[in-house]
């Protein structure tokens, strides 16, 4: 069993976290501050942070990990090792020395393929079929260490980014676990990544949450690729905005830029057409396409 400190923040390691508390010493959890909602302006604390503080783990969670009051802190734990996975900050060499075993963390990629923050959306962008947990002993790179392991799974044609990381979040616990065992068992090997074929993954900007016309697989990929980000956005006749969550592609051509047909909504591609399937009006919910166009058929004409 090993002392902990688990860093993270997004919900993909809610897994990972009660794994760690389940099987470990988790003497701590640093996570990112507590965020204003966009309406009413209470704060709201992360998912990774709720569940701690349920499980009676004291929780850190600094504007920035850079502040000497906590490194002093995280020095004061005495850990063997700290786990990272999707918490928002680079951590300083201070802060990387200060475990006796290392600091791990994992990656949501085939490292050294995209490297950074979006691992997940920019290999469904890029049309991959394949995609994994790397779990890697961390240096003051970006995701630059040497790796212990790689698991791998598939992207299936019709998996979405959110579907990927429930996948991921539950691999991601097993690829832990069995480097865990190895570091204990002293039978734990690290592979230097080959630099040279290392590729990244940029945050999502809001400007590529506009869906433009292409290709029914390229824009298929989008809306697949970010729906996590509440969605793709085009623009009605009537200039509202629409966000799509789901469609599919077709190869029904269309004359207009959107368009009802057979029961059907239908966008215009390059070679064919997009199905929507699931889509928002801003104000509203979430819909599935039938019930959309029960209420606001409208808006295409």
């Amino acid at each position: 069993m090993f002392k902990i400190v688990l860093f993270a923040t997004a919900d993909i390691a809610l897994p990972t976290l009660e794994y760690v508390h389940k099987h470990h010493d988790l003497v701590a959890v640093v996570t990112m501050p507590d965020k204003p909602r966009e309406r009413g302006g209470s704060l709201t604390m992360t998912a990774v942070k709720k569940r701690a503080l349920e499980l009676g783990v004291h929780v850190y969670d600094p504007v920035s990990p850079k502040e000497d009051s906590f490194v002093a802190a995280m020095q004061s734990l005495n850990p063997d090792l700290f786990v990272v996975f999707a918490y928002g900050h680079i951590l300083r060499k201070n802060l990387l020395d200060i475990p006796k075993l290392g600091p791990i963390n994992l990656h949501t990629s085939i490292l050294p393929y995209y490297r950074g923050a979006a691992p997940i959306e920019r290999a469904i962008l890029a049309g991959e079929t394949e995609t994994g947990i790397s779990v890697m002993k961390m240096d003051i790179g970006m995701d630059t260490g040497p790796v212990y392991l790689i698991k791998k799974i598939p992207i299936h044609p019709e998996m979405d980014a959110a579907a990927l990381k429930e996948n991921l979040a539950s691999l991601s616990k097993e690829a832990l676990d069995e480097v865990l065992k190895q570091i204990a068992s002293h039978t734990a090997l690290l592979n230097e990544q080959e630099h040279s074929l290392a590729t990244y993954a940029p945050k999502i900007s809001k400007e590529e949450l506009d869906l433009h016309f292409g290709t029914k697989e390229k824009m298929l990929l989008k809306v697949r690729g970010l729906v996590s980000y509440g969605g793709v956005k085009i623009v009605l006749p009537n200039q509202e905005i629409l966000k799509i969550f789901k469609a599919q592609a077709s190869p029904v051509e269309i004359s207009k830029n959107v368009e009802i047909r057979d029961g059907k909504l239908l966008l215009k591609a390059e070679n064919g057409s997009l199905e929507l399937l699931e889509v928002q009006l801003p104000g509203k919910k979430r819909m599935q396409i039938k019930e959309f166009l029960n209420g606001h058929a409208n808006k295409i004409n």
